[in-house]
């Protein structure tokens, strides 16, 4: 972090300067410069977690980790994404798309990062696994982009067992647990139903984390105490340790940028320089789709339309350390990649809109740092096939976001089960055009939300995996309480414990609560603490221990007609939340039929009781941990792992700290906000930010958990853009001469 280097490639000095936090701040002459710079120095904090991202999503994992990583590697072979990602990059090239002054900063980038593998003492993790890393190309960056884009998608999980579901349950019962009711026609789905059996998801090994959500709003000017929009964004992935984001902030005469970067991508995905900010939200439009095929492999046929016709065919080679190699034969269909290496059920594709040769998720994230209006802003967008998100854009007199990512119209709309490869019955109508993507720009209200849940300028008839729509309304509610708003206060309500519906699911808990007498006497105090519960789920908070523990314990017995192996796969979806509350606030849902509300509530509690004698503090039970990839295993967990800390917040929650599935086993925290941003873009210069531990990913780094209290107490730290604030700020300082 100190001292001179010389670094190759460079035309001239480069300054890298340390702020209080570590976060690097590279000026350069030149924007190719800063790049190679930023490369080096990212390569410096994460190499390791740069090493695993990269043998992860290309599948080879399985060469340092051996059988053991098998199912993960054949899982990402499966996805298709370097296949995907090749056709992309070709594609481009092909319609004369291809920007090379977009591929030369890779290059430059990507340039950084070998040159301190060359050159500089490779990280711990890397001596205790014996290994080294091989040269980091361009193409890794694309191929990183498709795993951002699988883990917004829950198809691989969800639409196997809702199809077992649909045929398990009656209808009435069915559509109460889906994330969108949309009509059912059982007639429709019989036929392919009668081939499924359920398909039971790997569980990814040392998985990179998964996106699980996010909140964002916008102030326009005229509602905002600066008198300029404001912009706050917290996107929810699953947490980890190294952290998800490299922060960093470049300068040059030309260009200026203050990032949050994934690492293996040289561009930021969320942003902001002295004109505008971005961020997102998941989308969670259903752009995956699992058909059953009909497939002929003595022919190499697959019948699509109702017709015959070729399929493509190739071979995956996964080394595995100390054993044989592991060849895959795959098949792609004319909806995508046959399954069969990652699925229990056998001959599904994956239809998904990654595959599209049109995706240009890389390029997207370059031009929107680059653009000077808003409108040089949105052309990009409309590149993007997956992921799906919510984009959300603010400078200094303007307010917006567009939903990005194809949204297709589909002849049957429930594909959140197995649909028919073979008739053409299931295929799709069309993907709907840009000008139809629900989108707003300056509305009269002065306010933009999302929270991952159905926008109501959503198209009718087109399902979504929508997250519940608690974030979304208590943030409504909360903008709603006055007209003027200040950045400051933004804070407050960015990790605010608390769901607006909470009130009312504790009066329905309360009412329907039927106690003996004695029972009422035994458990008085717990009783009396929940009513007098404040509605935040405080570490300290007794109250909120009851409301979560007694609401698990509900739809575990709402649940218990499911086996053990359905119930944890539809637990850990984005649906269980909303139907739970579409049962529990309906007297006369199916789920009622054999017990009623009241004996439902009732059993619940009793269940509770009997698993916690003695109600705990919300902190004792929701706690989370960061967990290093190698600190899984014992003793390890005491080097390389933060925490664990007693966590604020819950489920839906604005605070969104989530657990491994509602009504699970416990409350251990796996998800949150990975990264709190709040810029008033009246001072973009020094705007507000939180990382969830800290900025390296070096067991020995001051920087490595220096924001996790920040970040527990909800609290932040200046994001600095000016030269006199930074060297105020300075603790260390990198000078990179050219070789």
């Amino acid at each position: 972090m100190d001292g001179e280097l010389k670094l190759e490639g460079l035309s001239q000095k480069v300054m890298v300067t340390r702020d209080a936090h570590g976060i690097p701040h590279i000026k350069a002459e030149s924007k190719l410069d800063a790049l190679r710079a930023l490369g080096f120095v990212m390569a410096s904090e994460r190499l390791f977690q740069m090493e695993l991202s990269r043998r992860l999503t290309q599948g080879r994992l399985s060469e340092i980790f051996g059988n053991v990583a098998l199912p993960s590697d054949k899982l990402y072979r499966s996805l298709m994404l370097r296949r995907s990602a090749e056709r992309i990059v070709q594609h481009l090239k092909d319609t004369h798309q291809f920007d090379e002054q977009i591929w030369k900063e890779m290059e430059a980038y990507f340039d950084g990062i070998n040159q301190y593998v060359r050159t500089q003492k490779p990280p711990y993790e890397f001596a205790l696994l014996g290994m080294k890393p091989e040269e980091f190309v361009p193409m890794d960056a694309y191929i990183l982009a498709g795993h951002m884009s699988y883990v917004f998608g829950i198809a691989l999980k969800a639409d196997p067992l809702m199809t077992e579901l649909s045929k398990k349950l009656s209808p009435e019962k069915f559509q109460a647990l889906r994330a969108d009711m949309l009509n059912h026609d059982a007639k429709t789905t019989a036929k392919v139903n009668a081939r499924v059996e359920t398909a039971l998801a790997q569980i990814d090994f040392l998985n990179l984390p998964h996106f699980e959500g996010s909140n964002s709003w916008l102030i326009a000017p005229f509602r905002s105490a600066s008198g300029k929009s404001i912009f706050a964004n917290d996107p929810h992935i699953g947490f980890s340790n190294p952290s998800i984001w490299v922060e960093a902030h470049i300068q040059t005469p030309e260009f200026e940028l203050y990032g949050h970067y994934l690492p293996l991508i040289p561009f930021a995905v969320l942003g902001h320089t002295r004109h505008h900010a971005w961020g997102f939200t998941m989308s969670v439009v259903d752009d995956m789709d699992l058909y059953h095929e009909t497939l002929d492999l003595k022919n190499k046929t697959v019948v699509f339309k109702g017709k015959p016709q070729a399929y493509e065919e190739w071979q995956e080679i996964i080394k595995v350390k100390n054993e044989p190699d592991v060849v895959l034969d795959m098949i792609e269909t004319p909806h995508g990649p046959v399954m069969n290496h990652s699925l229990e059920t056998k001959d599904l594709s994956l239809k998904w809109a990654f595959h599209s040769k049109t995706n240009d998720l890389i390029q997207t994230v370059r031009n929107m740092a680059e653009a000077k209006t808003m409108a040089e802003f949105e052309k990009p967008l409309q590149r993007v096939t997956a992921p799906g998100l919510n984009v959300m854009y603010a400078d200094a007199e303007n307010i917006a976001w567009w939903m990005i990512g194809d949204i297709a119209l589909k002849k049957n709309p429930n594909s959140d089960l197995i649909l028919d490869g073979a008739s053409g019955n299931d295929e799709y109508i069309k993907v709907l055009p840009w000008k139809e993507h629900p989108h707003q720009v300056n509305p009269a209200s002065g306010v933009i939300i999302t929270a991952n849940s159905r926008p109501d300028s959503f198209p009718a008839g087109i399902r979504g995996d929508w997250q519940p729509e608690d974030r979304f309304q208590t943030i409504t509610k909360l903008l709603a309480e006055k007209q003027i708003w200040s950045a400051e206060e933004f804070k407050k309500i960015q990790s605010l414990n608390f769901n607006s519906n909470a009130a009312s699911i504790r009066g329905i808990l309360l009412e329907e609560l039927k106690l003996n007498a004695e029972e009422q006497e035994e458990y008085k105090d717990v009783i009396s603490a929940f009513k007098s519960w404040d509605l935040h789920s405080n570490i300290d908070s007794q109250g909120a221990a009851i409301f979560h523990l007694w609401c698990a314990s509900a739809m575990r017995v709402i649940l218990k007609d499911l086996t053990q192996a359905e119930r944890d796969i539809y637990l850990m979806g984005a649906a269980p939340w909303t139907a739970f509350k579409r049962i529990l606030f309906n007297a006369d849902s199916a789920w009622f039929e054999e017990i009623n509300r009241s004996q439902t509530v009732t059993q619940a509690f009793r269940d509770m009781m009997a698993q916690f004698p003695r109600i705990p503090v919300w902190g004792e039970l929701h706690t989370i941990e960061f967990y290093h990839p190698l600190g899984r295993m014992k003793p390890l967990d005491k080097i390389f792992n933060v925490g664990p800390y007693p966590a604020p917040g819950a489920y839906n929650e604005i605070n969104n700290n989530k657990y491994w599935s509602f009504a699970g086993a416990d409350f251990k925290v796996t998800a949150g906000a990975s990264t709190r941003r709040i810029i008033d873009m009246a001072h973009p210069e020094k705007s507000f930010g939180v990382n969830p531990i800290g900025i390296s990913g070096h067991i020995l780094s001051p920087f490595r958990a220096d924001q996790v209290q920040l970040f527990l107490k909800g609290e932040y730290r200046d994001q600095l853009m000016d030269d006199k604030d930074i060297q105020n700020a300075k603790t260390h300082e990198l000078v990179l001469t050219p070789l």
